[in-house]
């Protein structure tokens, strides 16, 4: 796992403590990312999330307490 991750857009996300960095040269998190990016670090790149729908449990949760909900 990389210090960084990219995100859809052009900010980052610093691992460590998922705090989101905006492309503002002024910032100094932005900055220190940038000093990062020299010194030859590579961020995790960007992944989309999962949509939702394939997260639908219904069948299986009938499937294992033999039941609806």
């Amino acid at each position: 796992m990389a210090d960084y991750r990219l995100t859809a857009n052009d900010s980052v996300i610093r691992t460590a403590d998922g705090a989101g960095i905006p492309p503002d040269p002024a910032n100094s998190d932005w900055q220190a990312y940038q000093r990062w990016l020299a010194d030859g670090g590579v961020p995790d790149p960007y992944v989309p999330p999962i949509p939702s729908a394939q997260f639908d449990w219904g069948p299986k949760f009938i499937e294992v307490i033999g039941r609806e909900y």
